[in-house]
């Protein structure tokens, strides 16, 4: 991860401390200025102002520190010019103070950007650090304590020394007892100040400690990486006790964490590597499976450790960073190893519990994104059935399958123009994926800042000319996305207009994909059709589709339900309460394909949903058509 202290060491971000204190964690970084305000996201950010914009200081830094700020940046002044009344008054509320050799300008253009990259870049490396860790035990070599001491004292670095109860067991470099001489005699102080030395002790069971030694105190990376050094040296010590059954631990999860977050972004290739150590040889296969699991009642550690025993190394399982009481399994797929009756042996134990589990078709390792997505609303749907699991049916021909690809391709490749330049297909797909969740579940899911995702997404859109609120402007950038990636894009050489989204879905093979879509829903005696089209016209507003109809918003809601259970589509009852929004609590691969439906089988003389809409908005000549590649 990346922390204050590492800021100056990037000579492009010509950043000097002048105050730091305790080491935070930098996740992103924010301009302020006079067009600019303090967001209601600010933790763990970078603020960047000029000393004009502080004249309110006290009142500014309250507000960053309480928003938990990594630290405030300014511009304008040097450290040795810097007013003493501004140190004073970020003392006083401890929040770390830096100046930046570079303009505010600077900072909107490209550095913020730059922020993001090096964020990305120090989580893979703090993953990888772990994953070293836990390969001393995963590879045991003739003594494993020296072997976590010697690579703790590089990777610091400092003085590193392993005490039990018969004295000294490792210590690196050789000279380490003679330095931390003093801090041993006293190892049960967790924090102590030794010859310019900052003394850090864990405690390794009942009679031993691991003490280190460095010349600055530890910031966060380093602190989580001692403690995790520490847990892989209770087990290697002699009489470390090492079980299967045990939940495994903090450092274990948060590697194994790392590599889904990887393959959700497409980065197969890095979550092999990042897995290596831990589980060799899990991720090789090119194609796998996802379940995700709703643990009930039955508590989320608990089910985990059991659905480790009974994978017994054959799935990464991981708390889900978004959903507090899911766990999702990726199971790669071999010859001969059939997992099924694996996950059913997993509902069976906790058959009592409400557990369920929603599964999806294989897909090829770089698209575990399509999976979970698939095993989520299946998820939504397994708590209806008996069985309590359902697996996700082979995909029925969707919008992208049956539009015409020459049409298809000239409309989606006019709206994505201004972008196609400079993306890369998985750029796009990132974005899409992004797109899905109007909440933080998309950024905690995919591994990245809120507001790193909620940028991409902005400038993605205002790129193209559309509006990120815009929940049909979302669709249509989503399907356009869809499109390239199935059929590729356009060329200048291609003659006539473009085509438009109305007249794709005015076609008749859309017209007829659309009629088989709402068909389930005829089966039911209310007029479902009614309430949902107009959810939709009013772009998913309930208490307008309520007025609109003359129903209670109520029943609207049961309807909408109803319908997804019907047509098989996860629109709203799959999200919890406490990531919905005001009127944004519905998931864009459930709503798109209804919309479209809805759209191509719109009635003579009723108001087509405004899906096509969309507004081209001028772009600034100066201003880059495309979001800083950050992972």
């Amino acid at each position: 991860m990346l922390t204050v202290r590492d800021l100056p060491a990037f000579p492009e971000l010509g950043i000097t401390a002048c105050h730091v204190g305790d080491d935070r964690e930098v996740q992103s970084a924010q301009v302020l200025s006079d067009t600019d305000w303090i967001r209601s996201n600010i933790a763990h950010a970078l603020i960047v102002t000029h000393s004009r914009y502080l004249e309110d200081a006290e009142r500014i830094m309250f507000t960053l520190s309480a928003g938990g700020a990594a630290a405030l940046v300014v511009s304008g002044a040097s450290a040795d010019t810097l007013d003493p009344a501004l140190r004073d008054t970020a003392a006083q509320h401890r929040l770390p103070l830096l100046t930046t050799s570079h303009s505010l300008s600077d900072w909107k253009a490209l550095l913020t950007h730059r922020v993001s990259e090096l964020c990305v870049t120090a989580a893979r490396r703090h993953a990888a650090r772990l994953g070293t860790l836990l390969d001393q035990l995963a590879h045991p070599r003739a003594d494993t304590v020296t072997g976590v001491v010697e690579y703790l004292a590089e990777e610091l670095p400092g003085s590193v020394v392993v005490r039990d109860a018969g004295g000294v067991r490792a210590a690196a470099p050789p000279a380490a007892p003679v330095t931390l001489a003093a801090a041993l005699e006293h190892p049960d102080q967790p924090r102590q100040a030794l010859d310019g030395l900052h003394v850090t002790s864990v405690p390794l069971g009942a009679h031993g400690a691991l003490v280190v030694g460095t010349p600055g105190p530890l910031g966060q990376a380093g602190t989580e990486l001692t403690t995790c050094a520490a847990k892989v040296l209770t087990v290697a010590l002699p009489g470390g006790q090492r079980s299967d059954d045990l939940v495994v631990s903090d450092a274990v999860r948060q590697v194994r964490l790392s590599a889904f977050q990887l393959l959700m972004t497409g980065h197969a290739v890095d979550a092999q590597r990042v897995t290596a150590s831990i589980m060799p040889g899990l991720l090789d296969p090119t194609h796998a499976q996802v379940y995700v699991a709703d643990c009930g009642r039955a508590g989320r550690a608990l089910v985990m450790a059991q659905a480790d025993r009974l994978f017994a190394g054959q799935a990464l399982t991981v708390a889900c960073p978004a959903f507090d009481n899911h766990i999702i399994s990726v199971v790669p797929l071999v010859e001969e190893q059939e997992h099924e009756h694996t996950v059913r042996h997993l509902l069976e134990v906790f058959r009592t519990a409400g557990v369920h589990i929603g599964g999806s078709q294989p897909h090829e390792l770089k698209a575990v994104g399509d999976a979970y997505d698939e095993a989520l609303a299946a998820l939504t749907r397994a708590s209806h059935y008996p069985e309590r699991i359902v697996i996700a049916s082979p995909r029925p021909p969707g919008l992208a399958d049956v539009l015409p690809a020459g049409p298809a391709r000239s409309w989606a490749t006019a709206l994505l123009q201004p972008i196609l330049s400079t993306a890369r297909i998985r750029q796009l797909e990132l974005t899409a994926m992004a797109l899905e969740f109007r909440t933080t579940a998309a950024s905690k899911v995919l591994g990245m800042h809120r507001n790193t995702l909620a940028r991409r997404v902005a400038q993605t859109c205002g790129a193209v000319g559309l509006d990120p609120e815009r929940a049909m402007h979302r669709i249509a950038l989503s399907l356009a996305i869809q499109v390239v990636r199935m059929h590729g894009t356009g060329s200048a050489a291609e003659s006539g207009p473009p085509a438009t989204l109305h007249d794709l879905l005015t076609g008749q093979e859309v017209r007829a994909w659309a009629d088989k879509t709402l068909r389930p829903l005829a089966t039911d005696r209310r007029d479902l059709v009614r309430t949902l089209r107009a959810w939709v016209t009013c772009e998913f507003h309930v208490d307008q589709a309520a007025a609109r109809v003359g129903i209670a918003p109520k029943t609207v809601r049961a309807h909408i339900q109803a319908a997804e259970h019907l047509l098989e589509r996860d629109f709203i009852t799959g999200i919890p309460q406490d990531l919905m929004e005001d009127h944004g609590e519905h998931r864009l691969s459930g709503i798109r394909p209804l919309t479209c439906a809805m759209y191509a089988t719109t009635p003579p003389g009723e108001p087509y949903p405004a899906l096509t809409t969309v507004g081209r908005a001028p772009r600034p000549a100066n201003a880059s058509p495309w979001p800083a590649e950050v992972s």
